[in-house]
């Protein structure tokens, strides 16, 4: 077995069964379910002439933990692209006058034009492109990539985890791949771009520094149970620019979501009221409701005295620069739009090498 196949047994501790084989489903069964329980769909388009696909079903999908992954976190389909069923499929869009989302089920059906002859519903999933095998991703939001081309076990892996924790909505998969190698597969990091160190300290130990050296505070909220936590740490972190800017002007803490300390901050204490790993501390409850995804970081004020902001779900190194910068500059209390700074920022910090 591959070393990179670790990457998905150490997120597969979770996992209380591990059946050896993929649990595909038809394609309106995975929508339907999609719909009450959001999980991203995962969809093998191939067809019966398609040797690479077989090749990928016998040396790709047969991998008993990748099995047992994609069974745990996705919907997985497996589609003939040349079918001849009629299959009915959720088409969604924006009412003119309410504004809200309104989902539709369309008929989609083989035209029968000529020689394998491609199904509509394929057509519409592929944009065209009718290229086997292709796995094509539909998110929560229903949106639908495909990612063409033969599998192998090492490049589905980083796909699977980019699509399952979701990091496609808050990452662009070139900055993700960066981090994700910088984490597990260093040695393709020719450069000393992630040879940065931050120097994390103990939380209280900060809040009592904070008192007689005053700087703002960079907390880290993590899971061990939680790959893009890993890829965040081993990969965002250690960008060498990001890391030596953090050292600077922040103090720099991180705390598993489940820590079980008494943390003592703003003249409040919080506990792990189970005082157990797997149960939620206060702190960090308190800290991200009312949307509990970690991944997460928090930047408090030098006085430590309240949050100045919280950004969940997997953050790439250009997203944490953008946001150090902006609040280490204090221009939150300046009258400087988020949103728009972040949307045109340009680097100050880094060399045009490390762009």
């Amino acid at each position: 077995m591959k070393k990179v196949s670790l990457i998905i047994i150490a997120v597969l501790c979770v996992v209380q069964v591990a059946p050896a084989q993929i649990k595909w489903m038809g394609i309106e069964e995975a929508m339907r379910k999609q719909d009450s329980m959001p999980k991203t769909v995962l969809i093998d388009m191939y067809t019966d002439w398609c040797g690479w696909c077989k090749k990928m079903d016998a040396e790709t999908f047969s991998n008993p933990d990748l099995a047992t992954y994609i069974n745990a976190n996705f919907y997985p389909v497996k589609f003939n692209a040349e079918t001849n069923d009629t299959i009915m499929f959720p088409v969604k869009h924006t009412d003119e006058k309410t504004g809200e989302t309104i989902t539709n089920y369309k008929p989609f059906i083989n035209l029968q034009n000529g020689n394998r002859s491609s199904h509509t519903l394929a057509q519409m999933l592929l944009s065209g492109r009718m290229s086997y095998p292709t796995i094509v991703f539909i998110d929560f939001e229903g949106n639908i990539v495909p990612v063409p081309g033969y599998q192998t076990i090492e490049n589905l892996e980083p796909l699977l985890i980019y699509f399952s924790e979701r990091i496609n909505k808050y990452s662009p998969w070139n900055e993700y791949m960066e981090c994700f190698n910088a984490s597990f597969r260093p040695e393709t990091d020719t450069t000393d771009k992630f040879d940065g160190t931050i120097n994390w300290i103990d939380f209280n130990g900060a809040v009592k520094k904070m008192k007689t050296e005053p700087k703002k505070l960079l907390l880290y909220i993590y899971s061990n149970w939680n790959t893009s936590s890993k890829i965040m740490l081993g990969g965002s972190f250690k960008e060498k620019v990001v890391a030596d800017y953090i050292n600077k002007n922040f103090y720099a803490v991180q705390i598993p979501y489940d820590i079980t300390d008494t943390l003592n901050i703003a003249g409040h204490s919080f506990v792990n009221e189970a005082n157990q790993m797997q149960h939620p501390h206060q702190l960090v409850l308190s800290l991200l409701h009312p949307d509990y995804r970690v991944p997460a970081f928090v930047i408090f004020d030098e006085n430590a005295t309240h949050p100045m902001f919280v950004q969940r779900g997997f953050s790439s190194y250009t997203t944490i620069e953008k946001l150090i910068t902006y609040f280490s500059d204090d221009l939150n209390t300046k009258g400087v739009d988020l949103q728009k700074y972040y949307d045109e920022y340009e680097s100050k910090l880094r060399e045009n090498k490390h762009q």
